[in-house]
Formats: C-alpha cells, sequence, structure tokens
C-alpha cells in the first residue's frame, strides 16, 4: 500500500468526518458513490485516479477541488498541488470581500502550502475561514499604516519575539522569512532545521507585523513563545546589531551562539521548551505542511 494511498484516503476521510456527504461534501461520482461506500477507497488505491468533489461551506463559500494523479507527493522535491476553485456566495459578497482578491491570496498561500508534499485540502478550508472571519471593512496592518492598532506609548518601544517552530525546512519559508525581516527593519536570525527558531528585534509595531504574517503561513506547529519589551530585566539591551541572519546550526551551536549574544541561559532553556516560564504569552497553532 503507498504512501500516497494512505495520506489520500486519510484526508478523504477526515473531510467526510467534518462534512455531511451528499449535502456539504458531494464527489462528482455521489450517485455511484450513494450505491457502494467503498469507492472512495477505490479512487484512493489508485495513485492514477484523479478525484474530484466539491464542499460547501455553509453561509460562506463553495470550493470545488481536484486531486490530481500522485497527489499527495509526500515529496517535498517534487509536490503535486490540488487543483482548488474558490467561490464566494453572495451574502459573504456582500459583506465587501472581494473574490478576486481573496483568489489571487489563496493562490500564493497554497503555492506555499503544496511544498511540503503533504495533504493540504483541510488546512485550506482553515485558511478561508479564517480569511472569511475578518472584517474586510477593516484597515489591513502595513509598516506604513498610521492606523496600526498600537498603543501610542508602545508604539516607538524595542521588542524582541521568540517564534519557535515544529521545524524550518522550506526554501519558500526560508526566503520569506529573511525577505519580511529586511522589509520591516528587524535584526535577529533564523535557525532552520528541527525545532526551527526565529528571533526577530525591532520597533512593537514592525514585529507584530512580522509575527502577523509568519504565522499566516502553513505551518504544522508555531508558537510565539516569547515577547520580551526592551528595558525589562534581563532584556535591557540590544542583543541583535548586525541585521539578520540564517544560521545553520546544531542545537548545541545554537546555545552557544545565543550565549554569546547575551541570551541568559533562563531565556533559551525556556525558548527550546526545556524551563518553564510564566511570561508565556500565546499558544499554540496547529496547522499541516
Amino acid at each position: 500500500m503507498s504512501d500516497t494511498y494512505c495520506a489520500r484516503k486519510a484526508e478523504i476521510d477526515l473531510l467526510m468526518s467534518m462534512f455531511t456527504v451528499g449535502n456539504e461534501l458531494i464527489f462528482d461520482e455521489q450517485e455511484i458513490f450513494n450505491k457502494n461506500v467503498k469507492l472512495v477507497d477505490r479512487m484512493c488505491e489508485d495513485d492514477q485516479y484523479s478525484i474530484s468533489f466539491r464542499i460547501k461551506l455553509q453561509n460562506q463559500a463553495e470550493l470545488a477541488v481536484q486531486l490530481p494523479p500522485g497527489y499527495p507527493s509526500g515529496d517535498p522535491n517534487k509536490p503535486i498541488s490540488p487543483v482548488i476553485t474558490i467561490r464566494l456566495l453572495p451574502s459573504v459578497s456582500a459583506t465587501g470581500h472581494n473574490s478576486r482578491e481573496l483568489s489571487t491570496r489563496f493562490s500564493e498561500w497554497l503555492k506555499e502550502a503544496v511544498s511540503s508534499g503533504d495533504p493540504v485540502v483541510c488546512s485550506a478550508i482553515d485558511w478561508l475561514q479564517q480569511e472569511l472571519s475578518v472584517d474586510p471593512q477593516t484597515p489591513t496592518t502595513s509598516v506604513d499604516s498610521a492606523s496600526y492598532p498600537v498603543e501610542p506609548e508602545q508604539e516607538n518601544k524595542t521588542v524582541c519575539l521568540w517564534i519557535l517552530s515544529h521545524h524550518i525546512r522550506s526554501p519558500v519559508k526560508r526566503r520569506l522569512i529573511q525577505e519580511w525581516a529586511n522589509e520591516l527593519q528587524l535584526t535577529g536570525c533564523s535557525m532552520p532545521g528541527k525545532p526551527g527558531l526565529v528571533v526577530v528585534e525591532g520597533l512593537t509595531r514592525n514585529a507584530d507585523e512580522y509575527w502577523r504574517r509568519i504565522r499566516g503561513l502553513q505551518w504544522k506547529a508555531i508558537q510565539l513563545r516569547d515577547r520580551e519589551v526592551l528595558g525589562t530585566e534581563p532584556y535591557v539591551t540590544r542583543r541583535f546589531k548586525d541585521g539578520f541572519d540564517e544560521l545553520l546550526m546544531s542545537n548545541s551551536d545554537r546555545i552557544s551562539w545565543l550565549r554569546d549574544h547575551g541570551i541568559p541561559e533562563e531565556q533559551f532553556r525556556f525558548v527550546f521548551g526545556i524551563a518553564s516560564k510564566s511570561s508565556i504569552r500565546s499558544s499554540l497553532l496547529p496547522t499541516t505542511s
């Protein structure tokens, strides 16, 4: 039994547990499926079989999905993308959501999401529901926006964010991690591997915008482990003054490098989950990648 079959079957089974088959989850072969519930098993078992279906998100949107032969590949070097088309329902379009803009953002997200070679349909549903939950009339955050929702007294403070991911391997993610840090004038480092660590230092509004972008990518698990404010013990001086770098190191070398940059042992022990700290500021965001 191939890995592709197992992964495809698991994803279909999950969708069938999430949505009512024939009402919310409609296969192109629905009439045959109604007579033989083992049809999906046969479709999944044949790696060269294309599976097509629609998913209706109540009062929101409809997704037309095609799983091409070989999906999911399970190989980040040869990813195979599903074909997913989004159609917003009139009730959602009436609230101000722009179908074309949403589809463009979704295409960008999907291109990144499939780079791991893993199944992405359930994550695509999560992404869409999250996007539709945001009021389109609310201004989006940007570095140059005067309406960025930060308290005036906090806006010019320097913070240091510690972001821990289950892993960082994707070339696309690694490129965005660096590009966004440079764009937002943040210093620090990215340490790819398992686990993956990103540390950024800079103005509050820029750092918070960076975290918003990073957590919006497709991750297996990612967490903002800590958010230090400059001037609060033990964070009394800036630690990263030489730009933003990607560092390929073993875990022991990581700790040595952080120690050389003035990071107390208590901090990196906490960040890597070796010790607890009462100031943890966010919760784990589970995804698939």
